[in-house]
């Protein structure tokens, strides 16, 4: 087990853009007149609910745009400040809040914090605290759930495993039907999943106090996930096609993979990605290592953050809290088929998926996972650590490097790119 190590944020181009960004929140908002706000986010359909607040607040203004996405996302935004034209909000994935917070460039949201409380979990609203400041107003979740092929588990005579000593005994009970099947995929470039399994088994990968991150990567907690994949890989009870590669989807496509782990978006990649299998899907609540203290982690999520450097600090903090953390604005993302982080949008009676046309019980499943969310602390280089644990974990998958050498040499990557 590795010992928790306090490191203080020191890489280069993270203070460079720390040290470039304005210093406190805008400038001044009692200018007459409209007030435009640049929102930068890639969410679909939030075109529709800016739309919405566009048409009945004619003073405040929203100009959405999509500059970038995914990992590509805080480069651009960070770059943006850094050349002092960034946006006045932005949508950032959950994982990428630390680096934000650590490059100093967003405004504290506290003036907001109680209605928030109201609006939010304390789990959710903790995922963008930092030493208990708000820094995001929670949009959306993917509560992670056991979404399965319900044909194939009804002729076989299967039934969704409740802990994960279950789900061994389950995928060795699949190994033994007909048509070289498996109850899951394991694919080392799910490192977000793998990190997930860990939070759920108590790891807390890292922790942001005093200003200063600590990495705990290489813990018992974790190792204990990864000793119970690799007995799954090497006694051949798992698949391990790459994701979305064809392999992998070909056989999910044709019931060769039973199972999958996703968040509660998944029902809209599923439908698209294989439309011939509506009506055949499922969810269950994902297995649990104790029955008496059930834990579920987050695959995905978003929130909305305001730039220091806005001059409508007010403005902004009412739009973001008005979209996401109100009745009508979780309402709105619910008609835009989101799973919101507020409370509010969860408990709102829906439309079962397209994928699963006759499932009522997939939207409560979804809220119950949402209940059970474990407490996270993403870092700074998260994606440093998605990347090392893809390629160490991929090693060990194929066998060119020790299973038992993942966990040190992740840690070292990210104790590493930490201190720069």
């Amino acid at each position: 087990m590795a010992n928790s190590v306090r490191i203080g944020i020191a890489t280069a181009g993270i203070l460079a853009l720390a040290l470039t960004a304005c210093s406190g929140p805008g400038g001044d908002d009692s200018a007459d007149g409209p007030v435009t706000l640049e929102f930068w986010a890639w969410g679909s359909n939030i075109d529709k609910r800016v739309a919405v607040w566009n048409e009945a607040n004619p003073d405040i203004q929203v100009n959405i745009s999509q500059p970038a996405s995914g990992a590509d996302m805080p480069v651009r935004v960070l770059s943006a400040v850094r050349a002092g034209d960034g946006p006045d909000i932005a949508q950032a994935e959950y994982t990428q809040l630390p680096t934000y917070v650590s490059a100093g460039v967003l405004a504290p949201l506290d003036s907001a914090k109680q209605d928030l409380e109201e609006a939010y979990s304390p789990t959710v609203l903790e995922s963008v605290s930092f030493d208990d400041i708000v820094y995001g107003v929670p949009q959306d979740l993917g509560p992670a759930l056991f979404v399965y092929r319900n044909d194939l588990f009804a002729q076989y005579g299967l039934t969704p495993a409740a802990s994960w000593d279950d789900f061994r005994a389950l995928a060795e009970q699949v190994r033994t039907l007909d048509g070289d099947r498996y109850l899951f995929n394991f694919s080392s470039i799910d490192a977000d999943q793998f990190m997930g399994l860990a939070l759920q088994n108590g790891a807390q990968w890292w922790d942001y106090s005093d200003e200063k991150w600590g990495v705990d990567i290489d813990s018992a907690e974790t190792q204990e996930v990864l000793d119970f994949w690799q007995g799954m890989v090497e006694d051949d009870l798992v698949s391990i096609y790459q994701t979305g590669s064809p392999e992998q989807i070909e056989a999910t496509a044709s019931g060769r993979v039973l199972g999958t782990i996703a968040g509660a978006w998944a029902p809209g990649p599923l439908l698209n990605q294989y439309p011939d299998t509506v009506g055949l899907w499922s969810a269950a609540q994902i297995p649990q290592w104790d029955a008496a203290d059930p834990r579920v982690f987050a695959r995905g999520g978003s929130a909305n953050v305001i730039l220091k450097e806005s001059p409508h600090y007010d403005q902004a903090l009412e739009f973001i809290t008005w979209l996401n953390a109100s009745d009508e604005g979780a309402e709105g993302l619910v008609e835009v088929n989101k799973f919101t982080g507020a409370l509010h949008g969860q408990e709102i009676d829906r439309t079962p998926p397209e994928l699963m046309p006759e499932d009522t019980t997939y939207w409560p499943s979804a809220t119950e996972a949402a209940s059970k969310l474990v407490t996270v602390q993403w870092g700074p280089n998260t994606q440093v650590a998605f990347t090392a644990i893809t390629d160490e974990l991929g090693n060990a998958i194929e066998g060119t490097s020790p299973w038992a050498d993942v966990l040190p040499k992740v840690q070292d990557i990210v104790e590493k790119d930490l201190a720069g």
